[in-house]
């Protein structure tokens, strides 16, 4: 895990619901990010609920752009849970 990293830009990369996981499992253990945006990748609620998960437990993120990735109502009640 990087240690001096503070911001990951994923913006438009397609990296859809399998990708969210692997990212939460990075995530996860990552104490340096602050900042990540995951716009635009079709993450969905699968995703969604991934990164929920993460996001959970990562208490060095202070800004999380999941915008324009289909989450819908399902994966908007993991991400507010």
């Amino acid at each position: 895990v990087n240690a001096s990293l503070t911001s990951l830009n994923l913006y438009h990369n397609k990296i859809g619901p399998g990708g969210a996981e692997h990212l939460s499992g990075a995530l996860r253990v990552n104490a340096s990010l602050t900042s990540v945006d995951i716009s635009s990748n079709g993450v969905g609620p699968v995703g969604a609920e991934h990164l929920a998960g993460a996001l959970r437990v990562n208490a060095s993120l202070t800004s999380v752009d999941i915008s324009s990735n289909g989450v819908g109502p399902v994966g908007a009640e993991h991400l507010a849970g």
